[in-house]
């Protein structure tokens, strides 16, 4: 069992990179597709915290990319040990919530449930195979907050519940999105301007955490008289 800060929730933000000759999406507006195997993972931005910590104003951005690891199966792994970390550490908490004991890791981001946590489970597939069942329970046993779901309660003008993006959650909560198209993150990474994504990432991070604290200020407030 690991010692030391009992961590609850993990949020996480990834890009990937598309090959040129591979943008035009055949089903719907995600172009990257991680079950490709020239469309590779670039790697993250990562925040761990307890259930019960506020988030700080300044909160601590952790980057596994690929650059620094020299080869895409090592950056998964790194990833990979995070969320056995995190899992070794939420188990150690022994919470409850609404009187239930709360056995997975929570994972939190925006889309998350769309493309991150698919996107790993492929790529990890890809580079080893005889591990896809451990891959499942890593990955997809977490039990996901992806906001672009939570946050429908906030357009009560739009009758159809429909996945909200992350400049529209932001519009509406008084915060500004700064992210823009995937595309900026290949050019960057065609020119081997890795502190350009590895930014860009970190601030994305930083306004998914601002989304939760504030999504989580309107449910708890809306609950009490």
């Amino acid at each position: 069992m690991l010692r030391g800060e009992v961590n609850r929730m993990l949020f996480f933000d990834l890009e990937a990179y598309a090959p040129p000759d591979d943008r035009t999406a055949s089903r719907g507006s995600l172009i990257v597709n991680p079950a490709r195997p020239g469309h590779v993972l670039l790697g993250g931005a990562f925040y761990s915290k307890r259930f019960v910590d506020p988030i700080p104003e300044a909160p601590r951005i952790d980057g596994l990319w690929l650059w620094h690891f020299g080869s895409e199966a090592a950056l998964l792994g790194a990833i990979q040990r995070r969320f056995e970390e995190e899992w070794e550490r939420q188990r150690a908490e022994n919470a409850r919530i609404l009187g239930k004991p709360a056995v997975d890791l929570v994972v939190c981001g925006a889309g998350i449930t769309k493309f991150d946590l698919p996107a790993l489970y492929c790529r990890s597939l890809l580079h080893d195979t005889a591990r896809a069942a451990d891959w499942f329970e890593l990955f997809f046993k977490a039990r996901p907050i992806d906001l672009a779901h939570e946050a429908s309660f906030l357009f009560p003008e739009e009758p159809v519940l429909y996945p909200k993006t992350t400049r529209e959650m932001a519009g509406r909560l008084g915060l500004r999105e700064r992210k823009g198209s995937s595309k900026g993150v290949w050019e960057s990474y065609e020119r081997g301007d890795h502190g350009a994504i590895e930014q860009r990432t970190a601030e994305e991070l930083r306004l998914v955490l601002e989304l939760y604290a504030r999504l989580q200020q309107r449910v708890v407030g809306a609950a009490r008289p």
